[in-house]
């Protein structure tokens, strides 16, 4: 089991390649270096699309770091498209973590066992500095997997088929 989520899926559909870009097109914009937070008037995914594939990340009006960049490529056949899915996080947050952890544990390790050779035992507040960690990477992971099951379905929704659009994307294309 891997400690950073991660997600791979495929996606099949019996449409062309050129009708899946189309499709995917109109709910991806162009990526933006400014953002107004309180504009709604936008698609639901930012990133870049090609004839090879495509890399994207959803809008959201909230912070969530953990918010997964998502990569597909296309296989184009004889019986429609193949699109292969992966969610990962962003780089940097993966070094701020692996950063965070090492300061954190490099800290906190010494200082569990001089308690415990200097004759105090283990203490509770020696267990709580080696188990936050665990609880800040818990939450980490569902943040990741709330947004990365969200993008799932959306997408999922966008290839297969516009009857099946979430109606907080539909406005956009109006």
């Amino acid at each position: 089991m891997p400690i950073l989520p991660d997600n791979a899926f495929t996606i099949q559909t019996h449409e062309p390649l050129p009708d899946v870009i189309d499709k995917l097109n109109a709910h991806i914009e162009a990526p933006k270096t400014f953002r107004w937070t309180f504009s709604r008037n936008h698609a639901p995914y930012t990133g870049r699309i090609s004839s090879d594939g495509f890399e994207v990340r959803r809008i959201i009006h909230y912070q969530n770091s953990f918010l997964p960049t998502i990569r597909g490529r296309f296989e184009s056949g004889s019986q429609g498209t193949v699109i292969r899915i992966t969610m990962r996080l962003h780089p940097l947050v993966i070094g701020f973590l692996v950063f965070w952890y090492l300061t954190w544990y490099s800290a906190t390790i010494p200082l569990f066992l001089w308690s415990i050779s200097s004759g105090d035992g283990v203490r509770v507040e020696g267990l709580l500095f080696l188990g936050l960690p665990i609880f800040v990477l818990f939450t980490f992971w569902c943040s990741f997997w709330y947004e990365a099951n969200r993008s799932r379905r959306e997408l999922t929704q966008i290839i297969q088929g516009e009857g099946s659009i979430p109606f907080w994307t539909k406005h956009y294309l109006n």
